[in-house]
């Protein structure tokens, strides 16, 4: 049973991010960079660090990420005053005007995937998949 709930949620996440690659055609941006235009755009500023630890990916793939993000002129980065060692991120207008782009992606998405959900399933599979993202978390902490 755990290995079909595991399979069936990879599913989900391959497909999302197939999902987001053609609905993101011609933005310049692909469907795994999407968790980090609303990571950038939430919270200008956050250090590389501190991205991976809330998109829960190891730091290379943030500054390869990043690293095509700041190419395509989604970001920059620039040092920290608080640490020098520390890359802050900051979205440029790029990014900014794209963002309601992806949202709308993303929220389509979340409607197509749950619309045969009746109300009641719906906050049941929200509220008992919360429950594991916490245990996941806590797990990997």
């Amino acid at each position: 049973m755990t290995a079909s709930l595991m399979k069936d949620i990879g599913t989900i996440a391959r497909c999302a991010a197939l999902y987001r690659d053609g609905r993101l055609e011609g933005t310049g941006l692909g469907g795994y960079q999407a968790p980090y235009v609303l990571a950038v755009c939430r919270a200008p500023g956050l250090t590389q660090d501190q991205i991976a630890q809330q998109l829960h990916v190891n730091r290379s793939s943030v500054t390869r990420q990043l690293a095509l993000l700041e190419e395509a002129g989604f970001i920059e980065r620039r040092r920290s005053g608080a640490d020098r060692r520390a890359m802050e991120v900051c979205p440029t207008g790029r990014m900014q005007q794209v963002l309601p782009v992806v949202q709308g992606v993303l929220a389509d998405w979340q409607a197509a995937l749950t619309e045969a959900l009746t109300q009641e399933e719906l906050q049941a599979l929200e509220g008992l998949l919360g429950r594991l993202a916490a245990r996941a978390e806590a797990m990997v902490e």
